[in-house]
């Protein structure tokens, strides 16, 4: 096994990279499991590759959780007034304000997100593109790939707090390198957090689709 450098001379370097990306930096953990990413290299020194590709398999499956364990509310897009209006609905029914939203479509949003630069470490969605002002707080929005909108139907999510908590993966992770036949096999050892959290899929759609899904209800339940 060889580690030339200790990891821990760049969990600091991490560190204040991703407690930038406060969805994702210090959740309220519920659980976890332990995951494991390895990758043949051909190099036995850290590789920056193989921390991102841990980063946003994380990513991906923090936002898919957050999609199947938010409430989902369908909302008529002719009585669509914004996102402040979504901001009041989940002030109404949570005991905590929005903190963050997330998009895929910002054709409901109050203006063009700006783009963030792409010359960070990690892929654009991973940073804030706007700050919406909501009655109690600001409201970071963030692009997302993993939401799913469909012509008729785009999705709005809130939700009042972080949904993984990257500090606890930092102090829990491992990084170890071993030499094998071809090169070197590079192995990070990291836990995924279930974290506590309120959210709502706010899913904008026309009157049509809502009329078709009301009766589909219906001839379902008889």
């Amino acid at each position: 096994m060889f580690t030339p450098v200790p990891f821990s001379d760049y969990k600091k370097s991490l560190e204040d990279l991703l407690q930038n990306i406060s969805f994702l930096y210090s959740g309220d953990v519920k659980s976890s499991e332990d995951r494991v990413i390895s990758r043949n290299l051909k190099h036995r020194s850290f590789s920056a590759d193989l921390m991102k590709l841990v980063l946003i398999d994380i990513y991906q499956d923090s936002i898919s959780y957050l999609v199947e364990n938010s409430n989902k509310v369908s909302v008529s897009l002719m009585n669509f007034e914004g996102v402040h209006q979504l901001f009041n609905l989940f002030t109404n029914t949570n005991t905590k304000s929005p903190s963050f939203l997330f998009y895929r479509n910002d054709i409901h949003l109050p203006q063009s997100l700006k783009m963030v630069s792409d010359n960070n470490f990690l892929p654009d969605y991973f940073y804030s593109k706007d700050v919406i002002l909501s009655a109690n707080d600001n409201v970071m929005c963030y692009f997302s790939p993993v939401i799913k909108d469909e012509l008729d139907d785009s999705q709005i999510i809130v939700v009042d707090g972080p949904i993984q908590s990257l500090v606890w993966t930092l102090q829990n992770m491992t990084y170890e390198i071993k030499e094998c036949v071809d090169g070197y096999e590079h192995i990070v050892n990291y836990k995924f957090y279930y974290c506590d959290f309120n959210s709502t899929v706010y899913h904008i759609k026309d009157v049509h689709k809502l009329r078709e899904e009301k009766i589909n209800t219906l001839l379902n339940d008889n």
